[in-house]
């Protein structure tokens, strides 16, 4: 897996990079462990585990960089879909899956549980998102920890960059998990200390914390020092980006909208997925188009929005053969076409998310001509991250979309409806709905079943949804001391949006 900044990449931590973790552990014994096996390809000794302890030579630095985006990107959009082929689902496919972009359509009782909104503390599929999350959080601070350390971070992007991602990671456990989750940490001399359980809040705070340190950093880079001045201003977006949706989901708009006012809206940080390995593949592509287990949704429980049955170039979707079904041979399959391959990238953080977020602080202060403003520079020149893709990395370009206007308000039934569909759309399958979801009941007032799907559900092993609106804390957590007093159920301090 790979992550690319698509503007001004340079040959100093900008610039396009593969790896799966396994190679990058390997490289890194290699470049710190020299041995016969490492110079003879046919003759190779690697050790099950290459310990920290092992990592403290710089010329491990690109080595860590690699598998904590390889980490990153598995946690984020997977590799496909867990019980198919050793892959694996990220938070885009099981948040989906909890919200209104995702239907099930197979037959594990663990992914029906997401769907239906019944989840278990004991859901293996849950538990292993879950550990992936943990791992890639773990990684970016380990590999920020070693810049910190090994490198002139005036000299290196993959300092800030770390530092970024270890933020986002954050973001992710603040919007899809209840309260409570806790941040624990291994040291290098291999103790391991149990953290506390956070609030929301307090976990988009850590967030925060990390983007300032991240934006620090990156304005501490120094161009003549062969960092170029493209990367370094795009390292600055990608923190900027997520410090602004770490305040958008504290309900914090018009500070967020000032956070990305300098954010172009052309900017995008991608996670690059490959043919190489199964790991590297989109799992985006591999869960709903080639295994099946996920399907488009339309309507879900009544509350879900028309992502099919109303045509939009941003949501593309299609059902080939006409009667497709799913894993379970009977669920009408509908694939994605926006990552329609296993080598599409998927975006992290965009300028046009910073633009979306302008909009809601327009709507917001009660400026409905900047709020439509922002919403038709969009529709009227689509970002070109936006659009098809069907063969290959190349992403295709979104046409210029009809102008909304004070009518589309009243038919949409309300301002706040519009803005949220619109964001539903051009964010799609990039694990922001199910935040949005929440936020909707949150900070807006509505009703968690006016808003999640609700009513009979449409597989056997449930009659109705449930009323989960979020993810619990897994099982595997409840040996930390610091849950005990939770409610042994779920060992969040609560489940609330």
């Amino acid at each position: 897996m790979r992550t690319t900044i698509l503007q001004g990449a340079d040959r100093n931590g900008g610039s396009v990079r593969r790896s799966a973790r396994r190679l990058a552990l390997l490289l890194s014994a290699c470049l710190v462990l020299p041995d016969a096996g490492c110079r003879d390809p046919l003759n190779v000794h690697s050790p099950d585990i290459v310990t920290p302890d092992n990592l403290n030579d710089p010329r491990a630095l690109p080595a860590i960089r690699a598998g904590a985006i390889g980490d990153f990107t598995l946690a984020y959009s997977g590799s496909g879909a867990q019980g198919s082929g050793g892959t694996t689902e990220g938070i885009i496919m099981t948040t989906g899956l909890l919200g209104d972009e995702w239907i099930n359509s197979e037959t594990f009782p663990t992914r029906i549980e997401v769907d239906a909104r019944r989840i278990q503390v004991n859901n293996a599929t849950m538990q292993t998102v879950f550990r992936d999350l943990s791992r890639a959080r773990r990684a970016a601070e380990f590999a920020a920890d070693k810049y910190r350390a090994l490198a002139d971070t005036t000299a290196s992007s993959g300092f800030p960059e770390m530092l970024a991602l270890a933020g986002l990671t954050y973001v992710f456990f603040a919007e899809n998990y209840c309260s409570g989750v806790p941040f624990s940490r291994a040291s290098e001399s291999g103790t391991f200390t149990f953290g506390p359980a956070l609030t929301t809040t307090q976990i988009l705070d850590t967030a925060i914390s990390r983007f300032n340190a991240a934006l620090a950093a990156a304005s501490a880079l120094d161009i003549t020092k062969g960092v170029s001045a493209g990367t370094k201003a795009l390292i600055t977006n990608l923190a900027t980006v997520g410090k602004a949706r770490a305040q958008l989901d504290e309900d914090s708009l018009a500070t967020a909208a000032a956070t990305v006012a300098a954010v172009p809206t052309t900017f995008v940080y991608f996670a690059e997925h490959s043919e190489i390995t199964t790991r590297e593949n989109n799992g985006v592509f591999n869960g709903n188009t080639i295994f099946k287990r996920y399907s488009v949704a339309d309507k879900e429980g009544g509350n879900g929005l028309p992502f099919r049955s109303v045509a939009d170039p941003r949501t593309p979707s299609r059902r080939l053969p006409a009667a497709n079904r799913g894993f379970d041979g009977a669920t009408p399959q509908f694939d994605n076409l926006r990552f329609g391959t296993r080598s599409a990238p998927v975006p992290i953080a965009t300028g046009l998310e910073a633009r979306l977020i302008e909009a809601e602080a327009a709507l917001q202060a009660g400026d409905f001509a900047t709020f439509l403003s922002k919403h038709n520079a969009l529709r009227q020149t689509p970002p070109p991250y936006i659009g098809t893709d069907t063969v290959g990395p190349a992403i295709q370009t979104v046409a210029p979309l009809a102008t909304l206007s004070a009518a589309d308000t009243v038919a949409a039934g309300s301002a706040v409806n519009l803005h949220f569909a619109e964001r539903a759309r051009w964010l799609w399958l990039s694990a922001h709905r199910l935040s949005d979801l929440r936020r909707l009941v949150r900070q807006y007032g509505r009703l968690a079943d006016a808003v999640f799907p609700t009513g009979p559900y449409f597989k056997a092993q449930f009659s109705a949804y449930g009323t989960d609106v979020n993810f619990p804390i897994p099982f595997d957590e409840f040996n930390n001391p610091n849950l005990s007093d939770l409610p042994p159920t779920q060992s969040c301090i609560d489940r609330n949006p």
